[in-house]
């Protein structure tokens, strides 16, 4: 059956979820939609229709464990520092920068179109949280030597506080597939 991908070209949540089905060698067919949040992405596959990226990424590594995107299941405590890493960014981070959320609050505060100032001070606390944890679990990647579900990050700030995050993505950047699925290169770009 057809793996479908309904994700927007800029949203970095549908790129985590584009460059995970890429990594893992996953033929897929992307359409610009949304699903019952609003939001994208939304991955329709083995007749699933399946939201939210940390889900779509927790399944894709469950039902395809080649090319694996968490530490080995034997070791459960790594697969949670790596999930606790990706948190800052899925929960802490993304949800609080997008870009209904800076309307809104670009309306409480009285201001009009969307509230950059609030974006960058969102993103720069999630990444100082990223940066400290990174003290104890960077390698190559965020966690050791293994591209995880950790790596997904896009930033949108000035990274001269961050090192670790700039050294850690500098080495993502070099994947196939992040680069064939950089929000750059996909249909609706602006």
């Amino acid at each position: 059956m057809a793996t479908i991908l309904y994700s927007g070209w800029n949203s970095s949540a549908s790129w985590r979820v584009r460059a995970a089905l890429t990594f893992k060698g996953i033929e897929y067919t992307t359409y610009l939609a949304l699903n019952p949040s609003g939001l994208v992405p939304t991955l329709f596959h083995n007749g699933y229709y399946l939201n939210q990226s940390p889900a779509i990424l927790e399944y894709l590594e469950e039902v395809y464990p080649s090319n694996p995107l968490l530490p080995s299941a034997t070791d459960p405590v790594a697969r949670a520092r790596v999930r606790a890493l990706a948190a800052i960014i899925y929960c802490d981070t993304h949800p609080l920068q997008n870009k209904s959320v800076l309307e809104k609050v670009s309306e409480l505060r009285r201001k009009t179109g969307r509230d950059e100032e609030f974006a960058q001070w969102i993103i720069a606390k999630g990444f100082a949280a990223y940066e400290t944890m990174l003290e104890k679990t960077m390698g190559t990647f965020s966690y050791g030597e293994q591209f995880t579900i950790a790596d997904y990050l896009r930033y949108v700030v000035d990274m001269t506080a961050f090192p670790k995050i700039q050294q850690v993505m500098s080495r993502v950047n070099e994947i196939p597939c992040i680069k064939l699925t950089h929000p750059s290169t996909q249909d609706g770009v602006e």
